[in-house]
This record gives C-alpha cells, sequence and structure tokens, in this order.
C-alpha cells in the first residue's frame, strides 16, 4: 500500500525543476543526504525509479516523466490549502479572487481597491471580466466576491444592490436601417439585421438577456468587441450607457428610443453565504 507524502512529491518536482540535488537541497533550506532520502524513499514506495541517476545531473526516467505531469495538479492544491492555512491564521488574504461583470464599469472599483492595495500590500489581487457567469463562478468557488447582474440563486449568497445599469438600444448612424423612411423603422424591420449578442463567459452556461429571437445573432465575449461592431455597422444592440456617451454625444450611435427596447437592470456584489471572509474582502465588501 503506497504511503507516499505530499513532502517527496515536493522534493522530486523541485529536484526536477533545479536540475540537481544540491541545487534542490538550497531551494528546499535542507541538507543535500534529506533531499536523497525522500527521493529514495518515494521510489521505494512506488516501485520504479523516478530519477536516472547515471549521468552527472539527475534525468527523469519515462515513469518519472508521467509521474511529473500527474503531480502537477496535487502540489496546485496543496499550494492553495497552505494559502488558505496563511489566510485562516493572520485573516489576512493571500490571494482575493474577484470577477466583474463587463457591462459594469470599473471606475467604483478603482478608488477601493487602491487602498486596499496599500493596506495590504501582500495580498495578490486577481481581477476577472466576466459576461453573464459572475453569478456561476461564485457558486463555483473560483472567485471570493463578484459583482454582477440578473441574480437568481439568492438563497445561496449575500448581495446587495449598488448600483443601476441603463442599457440603451443602439445601432451606427451610417448603418441601412437609419436610411429607411421614419415610418418603416419599426423593430420587426430592425430584425432583417443582426443582432450583436454577449455570450457567456462559462461556455456551459451559454445564454443571454434581451435577445430577440426573431433577429439573426451574432456573438462575441466582450462588451468592447459589441461596441466596435456596432460602431462600425454590422448590428444593433444594447451597450451600457456609460460606455457609448461619447459616440451619442458625436452622432456616431443613434440611440433608438422610438423602438422602446432600453432596458435597465441592476448591479449586485454578492458573496457565498458562510464562506471563510478575511480582512481584505470584508473590507471591500463593506466599501459598498
Amino acid at each position: 500500500m503506497y504511503n507516499i507524502s505530499v513532502d517527496q512529491i515536493q522534493c522530486f518536482k523541485v529536484l526536477v525543476e533545479e536540475g540537481s540535488f544540491t541545487q534542490a537541497a538550497l531551494k528546499l533550506n535542507r541538507a543535500k543526504s534529506a533531499v536523497r532520502y525522500a527521493i529514495n524513499n518515494l521510489e521505494e514506495q512506488l516501485g520504479f525509479k523516478v530519477i536516472d541517476r547515471s549521468s552527472y545531473r539527475p534525468r527523469l526516467t519515462p515513469q518519472g516523466e508521467s509521474l511529473l505531469q500527474r503531480s502537477k495538479e496535487l502540489i496546485f492544491h496543496f499550494d492553495e490549502f497552505l494559502e488558505s492555512c496563511s489566510q485562516i491564521a493572520s485573516h489576512v488574504e493571500t490571494r482575493l479572487k474577484i470577477s466583474v461583470s463587463g457591462i459594469y464599469g470599473l471606475n467604483p472599483l478603482y478608488p477601493t481597491l487602491k487602498k486596499l492595495m496599500k493596506k495590504y500590500p501582500a495580498t495578490e489581487f486577481i481581477l476577472e471580466r466576466e459576461i453573464l457567469s459572475g453569478e456561476k463562478m461564485l457558486r463555483r468557488g473560483l472567485v471570493d466576491l463578484s459583482f454582477f447582474e440578473h441574480l437568481n440563486y439568492k438563497k445561496e449568497l449575500d448581495y446587495k444592490v449598488i448600483d443601476r445599469i441603463d442599457l440603451f438600444m443602439v445601432i451606427a448612424k451610417n448603418h441601412p436601417f437609419t436610411k429607411l423612411p421614419k415610418k418603416d423603422q419599426k423593430i420587426e424591420n430592425l430584425y432583417s439585421y443582426p443582432q450583436i449578442i454577449q455570450r457567456s463567459t462559462i461556455p456551459d452556461e451559454d445564454f443571454s438577456h434581451g435577445i430577440h429571437r426573431e433577429s439573426l445573432q451574432w456573438k462575441v465575449t466582450d462588451t468592447l468587441s459589441k461596441k466596435e461592431i456596432i460602431l462600425n455597422g454590422l448590428g444593433w444592440g444594447r451597450l451600457p450607457g456609460h460606455e457609448i456617451e461619447k459616440e451619442l454625444k458625436s452622432g456616431k450611435l443613434v440611440h433608438l428610443t422610438h423602438l422602446n427596447q432600453d432596458d435597465e437592470t441592476k448591479i449586485y456584489i454578492c458573496r457565498r453565504k458562510g464562506a471563510y471572509t478575511g480582512k481584505v474582502a470584508e473590507e471591500l465588501w463593506n466599501s459598498f
């Protein structure tokens, strides 16, 4: 029965990375004999050699190469476990993962992040932009805090409404639809042209809001691409008002107000109920 330890796997990984027992010992802050002992014990437990010692520098055996590839996920999760232990002990996260909906501007978030980065310089911030997947990312544990629209699982999450976003139905000034007589600029005639929509960031969550099923749909993965495609006269769709102020003012985009197809959506800040919250996440939560 195998009795392999994470320590043995880590010694093996560092030995491969450093290329010698001497350098591995220095990296691990151990005696060279201790590293050799760990590798010998690992091979004894496995029943096969992972290191070829016949040349000047240790080399991986074919079995060792296979073991190295399979052990990477174990080391990754173990490192995450150690980070969690450190977080629990200090109440200050070593890493904070945040996702923000692509339709929500980041300006409201920057001042708080700047303060937190100064106050907690050892905390690594990971900021992800997503489309229609913030809630799922949060529920799967991929992020610690999430800012998104269309909240569905209220019983599982702590949440606050922090903002509202106006979504304007727009089209490029030079689009063929705008050349039609005013009486013909109806929603059913707009369906002759592609609606530009954003697909979900998580592939198995491929849904969108505000789709007009009667129209051809073109899917993009981010708000900027959607805006550029619409600006270039290739389609129409809804865009956040704060993202298109200049284009509306300059006339590059036409707001199709007469169609009454605008929308408004709430933006939430959410976290999982019962999940451990460190000082950094708590301060970010309380800033809204």
